[in-house]
C-alpha cells in the first residue's frame, strides 16, 4: 500500500512516542505529517529534527495544548481551514503529575491531556468532514487499564465508581464528573493514571459504534516504554533512578521495551480493519512488552460506565458527536 497522498497527524509528536511514530510514518510514506506539538516553537523544533533524521520534508506543524478545550478547538478550526483531509489521528498526547492539578477548564490535568483535547479535536474534524472516509483514529492506551500491570502498587485500580457516588451525593453523573475534576477520589498518580485510560477504553467503544461506515477507532497501547518524556512531571526519584534501571532490565522482565517498538504499535493499528474498531490493543497479561492483542476484562465492557464517561466528556467539554443533540 502507498500512503505518498495520505496526511498523518500526530500529537505530542515533540518528543518520546510521537517524535519516533513521525519519523515512522515518514519512512512509511506518508505524504504530509502534521506535528501537533504544545506550541508552535516546539513543533518547529521537531520539523527540523525529523527532515534532518528521515531526510524528507514532509512535516507540518500545528500548536495544540490538547489538555485545554479552547487551544483543540482552535486547533481543529485552523486544520478545517487547510485543505485536504486527514486519513490518520495518533492521539498520542500525555502528561504525568506528582499531585492533583487542574486545567483552566477545571479538568484534572491528566485526564484532560490524555483524552478531553483528544475528544474534542476529533468531534470537531468529524464535523467538518476533515476525516477520509476510511480513516483511522488510534489512541494511546495503556495496560494500566486492564488492572494486571506487574508492578507495585498497580494491579487492581479500577474506581469504585459506587463509592464515589456516595461520597459526591448523587447519581453516576455527579460520580463521572467527579473524577474528571479530580474531586474524587483523593489524588494518586498510579489510579488517576489508570482511570484516564479506562476512560480512554470506553471512549473508543463509544465511538466506534457512531462513526461513519468505513472509519475505524481503536485504542492502542504502546507498551512500557522508558525514553517517552512522559515522566517529566514524576518525581525525582522515578526520573533518575527507577526510569534508567528500567531501560535496562525492563526487556529481560518483558516490563520494558524500546520507543520504536511502541511507535511501531501505532502504525500497526493504522492498517487495522473495520472489524477492530472499538477494541483496545495491549500486551499479553501480565507483560508490558511484546506482541499486541485485543483485552476482554469485563470493566471494559460496562455499558453504563462507557455511555457515563462519554456524557461527562460531552457535557464538560460542550462538544459531542455530529448530528447527535448531545452537545
Amino acid at each position: 500500500m502507498t500512503y505518498a497522498h495520505q496526511t498523518a497527524l500526530v500529537t505530542g509528536a515533540n518528543s518520546g512516542l510521537g517524535f519516533e511514530t513521525s519519523a515512522q510514518l515518514a519512512d512509511a510514506g506518508y505524504g504530509r505529517i502534521i506535528l501537533a506539538c504544545r506550541t508552535e516553537d516546539k513543533a518547529a523544533t521537531a520539523r527540523e529534527k525529523l527532515i534532518e533524521r528521515t531526510g524528507q520534508d514532509v512535516f507540518e506543524i500545528l500548536a495544540v495544548d490538547v489538555s485545554e478545550i479552547e487551544s483543540s478547538i482552535r486547533a481543529a478550526q485552523d486544520l478545517i481551514e487547510q485543505p485536504g483531509n486527514i486519513d490518520l489521528l495518533v492521539l498520542n498526547a500525555g502528561v504525568g503529575a506528582q499531585s492533583l492539578r487542574r486545567t483552566s477548564d477545571g479538568i484534572e490535568l491528566i485526564l484532560a491531556t490524555t483524552l478531553f483535547g483528544h475528544h474534542v479535536l476529533t468531534m470537531k474534524l468529524l464535523e467538518a468532514g476533515k476525516l477520509t472516509p476510511d480513516a483511522h483514529i488510534v489512541i494511546a492506551g495503556s495496560e494500566a487499564a486492564r488492572g494486571s500491570v506487574p508492578m507495585p502498587g498497580m494491579s487492581n485500580m479500577l474506581y469504585d465508581y459506587g463509592a464515589i457516588q456516595t461520597a459526591v451525593g448523587g447519581g453516576l453523573e455527579a460520580a463521572m464528573d467527579a473524577v474528571a475534576r479530580g474531586e474524587e477520589p483523593a489524588f494518586n498518580f498510579n489510579n488517576v493514571y489508570s482511570n484516564a485510560k479506562i476512560w480512554v477504553a470506553w471512549w473508543v467503544a463509544v465511538l466506534a459504534r457512531e462513526l461513519p461506515e468505513g472509519m475505524v477507532v481503536v485504542a492502542m497501547s504502546p507498551g512500557s516504554s522508558p525514553g517517552t518524556s512522559f515522566a517529566r512531571e514524576l518525581p525525582a526519584i522515578m526520573r533518575w533512578l527507577l526510569i534508567p534501571i528500567m531501560k535496562v532490565v525492563g526487556p529481560w522482565f518483558k516490563i520494558a521495551g524500546p520507543l520504536p517498538a511502541g511507535a511501531k504499535r501505532y502504525l500497526d493499528a493504522s492498517n487495522f480493519g473495520p472489524e477492530t474498531s472499538g477494541q483496545f490493543w495491549a500486551s499479553p497479561p501480565r507483560v508490558l512488552v511484546g506482541p499486541i492483542e485485543v483485552q476482554t476484562e469485563a470493566h471494559l465492557f460496562d455499558l453504563n460506565l462507557q455511555t457515563a464517561a462519554w456524557d461527562s466528556l460531552v457535557r464538560l467539554t460542550g462538544v459531542g458527536l455530529p448530528g447527535s443533540g448531545d452537545e
